[in-house]
């Protein structure tokens, strides 16, 4: 099971005092008047004070259990734990039978890391005080903490059975069904703690998250706007909205939550990496700006305290090639990847592959079965992870994610391999000085490329990837649509159909008004999200009728059966996407631009010798491809006939060829590093 998250919570297990803990004695005698006093400075935060008025009942009575134990609890709250675990333990001693001392000394215990004393003591309070909700909770937050999810899920029941109101337990609750995938658990879970305490900010944070993972987009940005108006300075929650935002494709709005959330924490790296995905993908600012901000993670994050590592320059029989990637489970990369890691010489090449993932798959596993070694790297930091790199004794190290979702590219600034590059899985430079190469190809990055970086480019002899379809991918439909009665068609994200998108297809189905355009993409399960897209589409004159607007489903390629041709949106171009429309019989019109992100299209259709046919360099050649194409039946029909035999005899469908080119690669930039060298472009 995967570890659970925590956004800031620290499960109810604060240092603060319960206020059940702290409650007012009778003033019976001068010890207990001295002792309310002091209860009285402590519930009011004045700690020093308090600490005082203790230490005077413990000089009139040692042994004095009550003072022992706040006491205790103020050297917990300021974390000196030795001294606070010797006084509550006094006071445990002192009065062994009472179930909130056992509590208090439990929590030492595990602030300690002593788990068994801890568990210890909270049995013994569940046996002291089996009608306290609060015994119950905290041997959950033990469970939890242990990793024994199913035995912390019944003591949260049991809390709420005895307290039904509490919001903390609920919570949990919900982060345990959270991590088993039961999302419509934890959502109601999350939604009972809310209602339970409408100021429980870690509910309202985790309710979003379980709403997006479940496509409630709209509801989920309302959750994180929650959390805001409890907490402004929440930086976590400010970037989780922004990408909330960025995924509706309101790239300034998410822009100005990721630059906020940098300014509460600059160390936030999901914010920094959000921010360069987004500079990158929708090609904003001057490429120095793009590059300017990329350096700006390396001196943001990197953290190397010393740590170095000295490689020897030295001929090898077979080169050690290192994959690093968190995809390497279900993800469009593996369209590309498994192919090339399957097709490697192992003769020549001893491949180990260090996988980010914390929930391995059916992908995973085929993953594992071709590559020579593996290591799953999720409990490793940077310095330990570059570290067993170093170890493994890595020649060339490979970066597959780039400032992507839980990419490694902090354990690169280590240099624990002699050789560092990136490659598939991002668009633009990654910013360290400490990577060396960038594998593109010369239709993705030709020599006169604006694209800056700092990695030299090294551009390979045929197009950047292979492409492997699903087993189970389904043929081609025998017949498409006749004349203008056609339907045009895009399963990219969401957040790619920029308003210059949506004029430029509505300009298309205006030229051709018997045509439709179908829209399908996980974004389209939020009915508020549709909505926007069809007012978006009415403003250019395109009735919503003319919009086939669908979430994504299992049938995925089947569902390309239904569409004509298909259209690249820009400058963001699809990858993945575009390579399973044309496996399917499916056309695709791409207007090329300058920069990588922008000509993914182009090197796959120059690939098949199509870019003649599907490719433009305008949005008015786009329209105008895009027409002609409608309007030429056996043209389209030819193309979807023959597309599929096209990619299989295509550099597109040729592993073997992709790995002898990357590996070609990779021993002339080991030569390079042999002879202290950096390569400027890869030998004919």
């Amino acid at each position: 099971m995967a570890a659970l998250p925590n956004h800031g919570s620290n499960h109810g297990l604060d240092r603060g005092i319960p206020s059940s803990s702290v409650a007012v004695l009778p003033a019976v005698t001068d010890i207990q008047k001295r002792l309310q006093a002091a209860l009285q400075h402590h519930q009011a935060g004045q700690l020093d004070a308090a600490a005082a008025a203790y230490l005077e009942v413990l000089r009139l009575d040692p042994d004095q259990p009550a003072a022992l134990h706040f006491l205790g609890l103020i050297h917990f709250q300021q974390g000196r734990l030795e001294e606070a675990y010797r006084l509550v333990s006094r006071a445990v001693e002192a009065t062994p039978r009472k179930a909130r001392y056992h509590i208090s000394l439990a929590l030492i215990c595990q602030a300690r890391g002593h788990r068994d004393e801890c568990r210890r003591h909270l049995n013994s309070a569940a046996a002291l005080a089996p009608q306290d909700p609060e015994v119950y909770f905290h041997l959950a937050n033990d469970c939890l903490a242990a990793g024994e999810h199913r035995q912390a899920a019944d003591h949260y029941r049991q809390t709420l059975s005895l307290a039904p109101r509490h919001a903390l337990a609920w919570n949990n609750l919900g982060k345990i069904h959270q991590a088993t995938g039961e999302l419509a658990q934890a959502q109601a879970c999350f939604q009972r703690a809310i209602d339970c305490d409408p100021a429980l900010a870690d509910a309202c944070f985790d309710l979003g998250d379980v709403l997006r993972a479940q496509g409630q987009f709209t509801a989920a940005r309302q959750a994180f706007a929650s959390v805001l108006r409890l907490q402004p300075r929440n930086a976590a929650a400010h970037a989780n909205l922004g990408t909330l935002l960025k995924d509706e494709g309101r790239i300034d709005e998410a822009l100005k939550h990721y630059r906020h959330a940098l300014e509460i924490d600059p160390a936030l790296t999901v914010a920094r990496d959000n921010l360069l995905f987004v500079l990158s993908y929708h090609v904003l600012g001057s490429a120095e700006e793009r590059l300017a901000a990329h350096r700006e993670w390396e001196r943001a994050f990197t953290r190397q305290q010393g740590i170095s590592f000295h490689h020897k320059r030295r001929e090898v029989a077979r080169l050690r090639i290192g994959y690093v990637s968190p995809d390497f489970r279900r993800h469009p990369v593996n369209h590309f990847f498994e192919p090339l890691l399957a097709a490697h010489d192992r003769e020549a090449f001893e491949i180990f592959c260090y996988a980010q993932v914390n929930t391995p798959d059916d992908v995973t596993q085929r993953l594992q079965e071709q590559g020579d070694h593996w290591r799953f790297t999720t409990r490793m930091d940077d310095a330990a992870l570059a570290r067993a790199i170093f170890e493994d004794g890595i020649h060339i190290l490979v970066d597959l994610a780039g400032h992507t979702a839980g990419n490694r590219l902090g354990a690169f600034v280590y240099r624990p391999a002699p050789v560092q590059a990136t490659y598939l899985g991002y668009c633009a430079t990654t910013g360290l000085s400490t990577m060396d190469y960038w594998l593109t190809d010369a239709i993705l990055m030709p020599p006169d490329s604006p694209e800056l970086s700092t990695e030299t480019a090294l551009r390979l002899p045929r197009c950047w990837i292979c492409y492997q379809p699903s087993a189970d991918s389904p043929s081609p439909a025998v017949t498409r649509g006749a004349g203008e009665a056609l339907t045009f068609g895009s399963f990219n994200h969401y957040s790619k159909i920029t308003p210059a998108v949506v004029s430029t297809w509505s300009r298309i189905l205006r030229e051709l008004p018997q045509s439709k355009l179908m829209i399908k993409n996980q974004q389209m399960e939020d009915p508020a999200l549709q909505e926007a897209l069809r007012r978006r589409f009415a403003a250019e004159g395109i009735d919503a009728r003319r919009l086939r607007l669908e979430p994504a489903s299992t049938d995925y390629l089947a569902a390309y059966n239904e569409v004509d041709i298909g259209l690249d949106p820009f400058p963001r171009t699809g990858g993945a996407t575009t390579a399973d429309a044309l496996w399917m019989g499916v056309p695709v019109i791409t207007l090329a631009g300058h920069f990588v992100i922008e000509r993914q299209g182009l090197s796959m259709l120059m690939a098949l010798g199509l870019e003649r046919d599907l490719c433009a360099t305008g949005k008015d050649e786009y329209v105008r491809l895009a027409v002609e194409l409608a309007r030429a039946p056996e043209r389209r029909h030819e193309l979807h006939r023959n597309l599929r035999r096209r990619m299989m005899e295509s550099p597109l469908c040729d592993p073997e060829g992709l790995a002898r080119a990357l590996e070609s690669a990779y021993q002339a930039m080991w030569q390079g590093f042999l002879e202290g060298r950096t390569l400027r472009h890869l030998p004919a």
